[in-house]
């Protein structure tokens, strides 16, 4: 069985930077290119320890997707060993291409997922040691959903004066595995201080993300852990070129509260 924290981080990074990472009809115009064309990298810490390190790639007008990738590294990868990259392609937002890849201790998954934005979504390749494939009736049963990268398409908007602000909204969001509610909300500003010298200090609009855990698709019932998961995910984000991007990350997890930080130096 594959362990609880590895788990725990794919879903957050999957839903913020897995959280993260959050994510159902927001514009991909508002996002530019300037800052699309670079790869964002971050670090994750649980206190001063090291726990996992992420790059997230955004679209470019040639190339209309979201992509993650990262692993868990120091000791926490050496006892729990995860490397993955997720991705979607939004060049057709009628029907969005969700996929994932990756080896947890070991154990290699991939998924595969279609989602339309006016019906359920189809699962076209399912690989996991855990359990089979979902059935199409239990995944029509959860009606429309979105893939968990969609978030951070609303995440990164940067709204105009008579747009709705960036962090707000509910998203019903299916990973292939789980199906659960996100509820997005804006927290005001604060003036970030880099504790880390590597990282963003200054402001950054915070923005709290909480997670409803609706189902799992294996049949079983779901973990205790996330079935009690009240907690709230945090991320800061500011503009920088134009586009709105995630700069720091705070989530739960089975060890502790673990923080996400930027790479700007």
């Amino acid at each position: 069985m594959r362990s609880q924290y590895t788990a725990v981080l794919s879903l957050d990074f999957m839903t913020t930077p897995s959280a993260a990472l959050i994510w159902l009809a927001f514009a991909l115009t508002s996002i530019g290119s300037s800052a699309a064309s670079a790869e964002l990298n971050y670090e994750f810490h649980w206190g001063r320890m090291s726990v996992a390190e992420f790059s997230l790639t955004l679209p470019t007008e040639e190339n209309r997707a979201i992509r993650v990738e990262g692993e868990t590294v120091g000791l926490i990868g050496k006892i729990f060993k995860y490397d993955g990259a997720i991705e979607s392609d939004y060049s057709n937002m009628e029907s969005v291409i969700f996929s994932l890849s990756g080896t947890d201790n070991d154990f290699v998954e991939h998924r595969t997922i279609r989602f339309f934005p006016d019906q359920p979504a189809e699962i076209l390749d399912f690989l996991d040691d855990e359990q089979e494939q979902p059935s199409a009736e239990i995944v029509h049963s959860m009606g429309t959903t979105v893939d968990p990268l969609r978030v951070v398409l609303a995440l990164m908007q940067v709204p105009n004066s008579n747009d709705s602000p960036a962090c707000e909204g509910g998203f019903s969001v299916f990973d292939g595995k789980r199906h659960y509610q996100l509820a997005l909300s804006s927290a005001g500003e604060d003036i970030l201080e880099a504790d880390r010298d590597w990282t963003y200090s200054g402001p950054a609009l915070r923005c709290e993300m909480a997670v409803t855990y609706l189902e799992t698709t294996s049949g079983e019932e779901q973990n205790p852990w996330y079935e009690d998961d009240s907690e709230i995910r945090t991320i800061w984000l500011t503009e920088i070129e134009g586009d709105r991007v995630p700069v720091r990350i705070s989530m739960p997890g089975p060890i502790g509260r673990i923080t996400g930080r930027i790479q700007v130096f």
